[in-house]
Order: C-alpha cells, then structure tokens, then sequence
C-alpha cells in the first residue's frame, strides 16, 4: 500500500525541476506525493502526479526585474535570512495542513527550512535534497563572519522560530541535520571530497525528463545555448555580448533570457540568432555543441547528459564554486576576458579541446552510473516507515 510522502521546496525552478520525475516515480509506484510550493509551479506538479499545496511566497516572482545577487561577502549569510523569512512564511499558510494529513516521510530542500522543522516537529523521517553543492565537515561553500549583522539577524529570527514550534531543534545544530538520508541530484565525482562522504549521502545524479522533440535546429552549423537561467538573468548587456560574439557565423545561438527582461532590450537578432523567454533547454541541448551559463548546477547536469561542454559566467559564490569545478573535472571553462571576441574565442576553443571531451566522457559516465530517478525513489522507500 502507498505511503503519503511530502516534499517541501523553495519556488527556485531549478530546485524545482529534479524533483520532477522523482515524483512521478513515486506516484507511479503507487505513493501519494503532497508538494508545498507556489501557485505557478501547480501545474508542472499535478502533471507530475502531485497533490500541491501552494502558498503566497515572499521570493520575487518569475518576472521581476528587480532581483541583484548578493555581495560575495554577504552571499552566505544574505541567503540564510532570505529562507529563513520565507520558511517562516511557509510555515504560517502551510503547517495546519501537514498537523491534520501527517506524512510518512518528509523531503525537503536544502534551503526549504520549513521542511526540516516540520520533519522535526511531526517526529518523522526525512530526506535533505541537495540541488547544489553539499556543505558539512569536508566542505563548505566558505565562512562566515559571526559578526556580520545580517547573520545576527538569521541566528536571532531562527531561535524565536524554533523557540515557538519546535523547541527540539538547536539553533546551532540547525544547518547540520542529521535525516534518513542526504540526497544529491549530481554524481558523487562533481563533488568537491566527494569520496569523503560516507553512505548517508547519496549522489543520484540529474533526475531529467524526456527530451521532447520541440525544437529543431534550422540548418546544419553548430548550435549553442546561453542563458543565466531563471533568478539573476535580467542583463541586457550580456546577451547583446552573446549577439555580438556569434552574429553573422556559422553558430546557430538560442538564447533563453527568462521573464524578467524584454527580448526587445537586445535591438535587432541576426538571423542565426534567436531569443526566446523560456526554451525546452533539453530539446536544445541534445543537439547543442556548447552551453554558455551562469553555471547553475542544473544546468551543467543536464549539459554533461548531453556531452555538451560549459562556458561559465558565475554571477554569485555559489555558482563561483560550480565554474571552479567545472575547470578541475575538464568539462568546460570559465569565461576570463571581458567582450565578444573574448567571448566567441573561449567557445571556440572549449570546444575543440580534446582533454575537455574526455571530461565530459568520464562525467557522463558517472551520471550514467548514479541512478537518477529511479535510484532516487528507491532511496525514498527505503526511508519510508
């Protein structure tokens, strides 16, 4: 008989989008699945085969211009506050209903407080999922001042919601659960001390849908992709590089620019290029010879599927440390000039290197391995009650 899991999330789409087909299986497996999210997300969820419980989120929307990364400095402890305040949102609109339809077993990602504490309160088991990097003991994304006012302020806000609904939980402790299981949606090799982790922490791999035939390439050249992805992508300025860069040549570019910025802002396309607000990204990349991003960590799982190398232009310290790891594992580069012609030249190049194209084999051969989402829903049951 089917257990009733919960899985909690932030309104990120690219925290959204692995867990996907995660839920489909489970729901084909026979599992009732309830999703806490935002009502934008409700469709993608119930076509998945989720119940959805939205909420009025604190997070801008999709297509606000407004959102700036934080300072590098301040990354870190930005973000915790950011989450809290949103958990703490969550939690007011959200935890009568778990109180009254308890689940079996709870998901929540990494920066989904509120998961974590319904978890603790309802004394069920529960999983961490991991759309990012994993930070513990063996590696962090890096330190934090404890004088930084900003984290006074998560550390203040965090003890008097704790205090109030779930006095069980440490403050201090609270960053560093220990659930059923640790789940990563990308291969234990990407991983920095990836072979220091022991077996609570499980690296699934990309959990990807099917490529559906959407898009088709409009002549035989090469065909890239840019895009910033979905939070920090209003910038004109670099997608009019993008069309500078590749206009006119033997490239086919898409570029995806998201909802926060006109396509217009970029003046007149060439004829290879096309913009576009969202693309299928998985159309484009199973017929794509370079990948130009931001360097989220979705992205780069879903190019590697597709041996597709990545160009990284990191805007934030998180997306710094994938751009890194890009470079260590050969499995693209990091953008170090500034311009078009800095820009095509460093594709170009990218591509043509042999010693990326081995990367690139060894990674896909490690995500061939992890399991995906079949592993992913296996790892799921097994934490069932």
């Amino acid at each position: 008989m089917g257990k009733h899991i919960a899985l909690f999330n932030i309104p990120a789409y690219g925290h959204v989008i692995p867990t996907i087909p995660v839920v489909e299986q489970l729901v084909a497996r026979g599992h009732r699945v309830t999703y806490t999210s935002i009502e934008k997300r409700r469709p993608l969820l119930e076509a998945a085969g989720a119940t959805v419980h939205a909420y009025g989120s604190l997070r801008p929307s999709d297509d606000d211009p407004t959102p700036q990364a934080p300072p590098r400095d301040g990354y870190i402890s930005q973000s915790l506050l950011s989450f809290l305040d949103e958990a703490v949102n969550v939690w007011d609109q959200i935890a009568h209903i778990y109180r009254e339809d308890p689940p079996d077993l709870i998901l929540f990602d990494r920066m989904a407080f509120a998961g974590r504490v319904m978890a603790e309160a309802l004394g069920v088991p529960s999983i961490q999922l991991w759309p990012m990097l994993v930070s513990n003991q063996h590696w962090a994304m890096g330190p934090v001042d404890p004088n930084d006012p900003v984290l006074q302020q998560y550390v203040a806000k965090l003890t008097a919601f704790l205090g109030e609904h779930c006095p069980s939980l440490e403050p201090a402790a609270f960053l560093s659960p220990t659930p059923a299981r640790h789940m990563a949606f990308y291969p234990r090799s990407f991983q920095y001390n990836g072979e220091l982790f022991d077996s609570s922490y499980a690296f699934v791999g990309p959990c990807l849908r099917r490529a559906e035939g959407q898009w088709r390439p409009s002549g035989d050249g090469p065909v890239l992709l840019a895009t910033l992805g979905t939070v920090y992508n209003a910038n004109a300025q670099f997608y009019r590089c993008v069309v500078e860069a590749f206009g006119e040549t033997s490239w086919e570019v898409v570029i995806a620019c998201g909802e926060r910025i006109d396509v217009a802002s970029m003046g007149a396309l060439p004829s290879n290029v096309r913009a576009h607000r969202v693309v299928p990204q998985l159309d484009i990349l199973s017929r794509a010879s370079a990948l130009v991003s931001h360097a989220g960590m979705g992205g780069i799982m879903e190019a590697m599927s597709f041996g597709v190398p990545v160009l990284a232009v990191p805007q934030t310290l998180e997306q710094e440390a994938n751009a890194a790891r890009i470079e260590e594992l050969g499995l693209g580069a990091r953008l170090s000039g500034s311009g078009p012609a800095a820009l095509r030249e460093a594709v170009e190049l990218m591509v043509k290197d042999p010693a990326i194209a081995d990367g690139i084999a060894r990674m896909r051969a490690d995500i061939a391995a992890a399991g995906g989402a079949a592993r992913a829903a296996d790892i799921v049951e097994e934490c069932l009650p």
